[in-house]
């Protein structure tokens, strides 16, 4: 089934034009497909949150099957790989409140790197099918005494946060070769950092960039970047608008570091840093981007779980900071209604701005899917006409080849609802014009093609 919705978005305030950071002109927002990669009508029973996906659209996610069997599975969407399970009894999951339920990250060539208790031994590992590979194990005599976290995995290197066993025991975050080795030390506590587990789960991007939280000596809380917190993305403590960081953030192949925070209004919200400056993910025409586990690629689009203007939960994506939805609860997929969407999570968007997630429809069935991204879709963009005509109005208009264009606008920023200023199809060769007379607040303006 394809959905389709190309957006043209603008704000005005008083008779000038303002272009959102996000463009250099106007652009669209994006049109999806959606793909199916599996379901509960198999062999699969539940589908646990946050999948991943890699260049290739070739997903990891950790599933149940209707045998009580669960694991950790890739799929391309018509064969399917089990990376490990618990049918041997080796292996298992953690038990109960999910709070360190396995997110497994994969790869370009199909590693799979996850977490996972080995006879009840806590360990970070790889697989891509056939026998797995430690990576950190939690034990007395091993180099780790703690492998308590969810790795990410890029360009053949992992990166995951632990505990070493070496004098004073410290905690640290880690890379190691994907298939084994000798780790490297990125950060540890002692110097700048607490010495009492200061560290949380990473992010690894192609160049080897790691990304972390960590709360330093002065017990304020950073999302950092590097070796020994060489870039500082983001700080609480006097002075800063944040007063807690989670402990997620998501770095892109070009640098850019995504991540949840609280503010010291005590409102939440994902953030950016992109060339040292911070800003607020925001959602186009109102609601709230509110994702433990935003993702961020190398093109700039974030992707992220939040809610719309008018209040139903989607998935949400596009170019840092404004993000559009992709699929919402109450939207029809594969023949049914939405009733459930599950986080993108941090490894849950690629390169190629495909987004995995997790679904549940009111017919019964829950799954994983694939958004893809549809550029163009072989229509022509409206050539889009701004001219001022006093210091209260403005006149719109704009020519295509494709018919079905409509013009929405809310009267502030954010907005509540969109509403339709006109439903009337541009024809081919004709152009639509509207007057619109603008007050004091900023007005955000969309066309759309439904």
């Amino acid at each position: 089934m394809k959905t389709k919705r190309n957006l043209i978005q603008i704000w005005l305030l008083g008779a000038v034009l303002l272009l959102h950071p996000l463009w250099s002109g106007l652009a669209w927002a994006g049109s999806y497909t959606f793909t199916s990669v599996i379901d509960n009508t198999g062999q699969f029973s539940v589908f646990y949150d946050k999948p991943a996906i890699n260049s290739s659209g070739v997903v990891v996610f950790h599933a149940d099957l209707n045998s009580g069997v669960q694991g950790i599975y890739r799929s391309d969407g018509s064969t399917i790989t089990t990376i490990v399970d618990t049918s041997t009894g080796e292996f298992a999951f953690h038990a109960g409140s999910r709070s360190l339920e396995s997110r497994p990250d994969i790869d370009d060539d199909g590693t799979v790197a996850f977490f996972i208790y080995d006879n009840y031994t806590p360990c970070i590992r790889t697989g891509s099918g056939g026998a797995t590979t430690i990576i950190a194990e939690s034990s007395s005599t091993g180099p780790f005494y703690d492998a308590f976290s969810n790795p990410s995995i890029r360009n053949g290197v992992v990166s995951f946060r632990g505990g070493i066993n070496a004098n004073g025991y410290p905690h640290g975050i880690f890379t190691m070769p994907a298939g084994g080795g000798s780790y490297t030390i990125i950060a540890q506590d002692g110097g700048k950092f607490l010495s009492t587990t200061p560290f949380n789960e990473t992010s690894i991007n192609a160049s080897g960039q790691v990304a972390y939280c960590g709360d330093l000596t002065n017990y304020a809380s950073g999302v950092f970047v590097g070796p020994d917190a060489a870039t500082t993305i983001a700080l609480t403590g006097p002075g800063s608008q944040f007063s807690s960081l989670y402990t997620f953030p998501k770095i892109s192949d070009s640098g850019a570091v995504v991540f949840w925070a609280n503010l010291t209004n005590l409102s939440g919200g994902d953030f950016m840093s992109s060339g040292g400056v911070v800003t607020q993910i925001t959602v186009a025409g109102g609601g709230e981007a509110n994702d433990l586990f935003p993702s961020i690629n190398a093109a700039g689009t974030v992707a992220c779980k939040g809610s719309l203007p008018s209040g139903p939960w989607a998935v949400l994506a596009g170019t840092a900071p404004v993000v559009d939805k992709v699929i919402a609860v109450g939207d029809s997929l594969f023949g049914s209604a939405v009733i459930g969407l599950g986080s993108p999570g941090n490894n849950g968007l690629n390169n190629s701005g495909q987004i995995v997630f997790t679904y549940s429809l009111e017919n019964g069935v829950e799954g994983v899917a694939i958004a893809t991204p549809v550029n163009g879709s072989g229509t022509v963009l409206p050539i889009l006409q701004i001219q001022p005509i006093d210091s209260l109005h403005v006149r719109l208009a704009w020519t295509t080849n494709s018919a079905g264009f409509n013009l929405e606008f809310a009267s502030s920023l954010p907005a509540s609802t969109w509403n339709s200023i006109t439903n009337t199809p541009v024809l081919d060769g004709e152009q639509f014009a509207v007057v619109l007379e603008m007050g004091s607040a900023p007005q955000f303006f969309r066309l759309h093609k439904q």
